[in-house]
């Protein structure tokens, strides 16, 4: 290291646990393009974008191969041309018009949650909601029971175990049990449903024929990712942003006030806390990014949380504003990979903005409490949120 260089800093160097935004300014500090160690981390949106729209030099498929996932994680750990055949066939199963006809169930659901906790005077948000109804929320879709929810907990919890942002592996033989209960009963599942119609997203999957159709392990695959990305992602969003409110009491008033808000709340809750915020790619050829060149097989991993809190293009990066327009985040990816299940993760959350604050429009965190995060994980969310509801009028 020459005299003046920048000491490289390690994951333990973030003080992610305790202050989260302090961590992405530490970092954010060191520039656009940072050694953080065992990567390359990208701060900065446009490198991001430079990088991310261009799968055959950033391989998300190589990335993915760490986790020697026996599966097809589809369509996550595929690059192009093979990612544009899954993009395809699945992408009207996961759009706007197919995620809005849950709404009134999945909203039911959420009211039948939210509705008992006022008399208690207090709650963990995070067992209470967050970590309950994105569980439910994918057994609907999916059509699955949703007596099952407490089991795809379990078994998510032991997956999520499996890694972290570094990608190493754990070897813990109770979270591989459990990764592997979870692979028989999809296994299971996935051969009663194959041919048998039905008004859920699993059985038209399984329904599909000709050049469309999906093998027993592409679809156990695709539930498999679902159960990886999408569960833990949203109840972490959801304990981050309610914290946010939180801790912001004019933020959360105008969401009572005006509830047509709570679209834009999401958008900004999930730029400032992006659950999945460090997304990978290794270079498949040796390539030069914000003038640094980058050796065939860099892990470069793009810090999202970072990116989000880019000065350049975001006013005051740090505040919570509701009031931002267009707030083109990156939460949900960028380029080919971008998150397929998104609409059903902001349905989710915009669900439960609405009716905690329809049903609980007054609350603070519990006094002497101080949030800590899960960290290091691939996923990042708050272990507990402990909330004291204080009495008053519903809308």
């Amino acid at each position: 290291m020459s005299a003046g260089e920048a000491q490289p800093l390690t994951f333990e160097d973030l003080p992610v646990r305790d202050d989260r935004d302090a961590a992405w300014r530490l970092i954010r500090e060191r520039g656009g393009i940072v050694q953080l160690e065992p990567d390359v981390a990208l701060t900065d949106h446009t490198l991001v974008e430079a990088a991310f729209r261009n799968p055959a030099v950033f391989s998300s498929r190589q990335a993915f191969d760490s986790l020697g996932s026996p599966l097809p994680l589809v369509p996550i750990a595929f690059d192009p041309p093979e990612h544009a055949r899954y993009r395809h066939i699945l992408q009207p199963f996961f759009s706007p018009r197919s995620i809005r006809p849950l709404e009134p169930e999945l909203r039911r659901q959420l009211a039948e949650l939210i509705a008992p906790l006022p008399a208690r005077g207090a709650c963990d948000f995070v067992a209470d909601v967050a970590s309950v109804f994105p569980v439910q929320a994918f057994l609907t879709f999916f059509g699955l029971p949703l007596d099952m929810r407490d089991q795809f907990v379990a078994w998510k919890d032991a997956i999520l175990a499996l890694s972290d942002p570094s990608g190493a592996i754990s070897t813990d033989e109770a979270d591989l049990r459990h990764a592997g209960e979870l692979f028989t009963y999809l296994s299971e599942l996935v051969a009663a449903r194959r041919g048998v119609p039905g008004p859920d997203v699993l059985s038209e999957l399984l329904c599909l024929d000709g050049d469309d159709a999906l093998t027993d392990a592409e679809v156990i695959g695709l539930c498999f990712l679902f159960v990886l990305a999408g569960l833990d992602t949203v109840t972490d969003a959801l304990g981050f942003g309610m914290e946010r409110l939180a801790r912001n009491p004019d933020r959360r008033q105008e969401i009572v006030d005006d509830p047509g808000l709570v679209p834009a709340a999401v958008e900004e809750l999930l730029r400032l806390d992006p659950p999945a915020p460090f997304v990978p790619r290794i270079t498949t050829a040796q390539t030069e990014l914000g003038g640094r060149t980058l050796p065939a097989g860099t892990r470069v991993t793009a810090y999202i949380a970072a990116c989000n809190r880019d000065e350049a293009r975001y006013p005051d990066p740090y505040g919570v504003d509701f009031h931002r327009g267009d707030n083109p985040h990156a939460s949900f990816g960028v380029g080919v990979h971008r998150c397929l299940g998104s609409h059903l993760a902001r349905l989710e959350m915009r669900l439960v903005y609405e009716e905690w604050h329809r049903l609980i429009p007054h609350y603070d965190i519990a006094p002497g409490f101080a949030p800590t995060v899960k960290f290091p994980r691939g996923t990042v969310g708050l272990e507990a949120l402990p909330l004291v509801l204080t009495p008053g009028a519903s809308r």
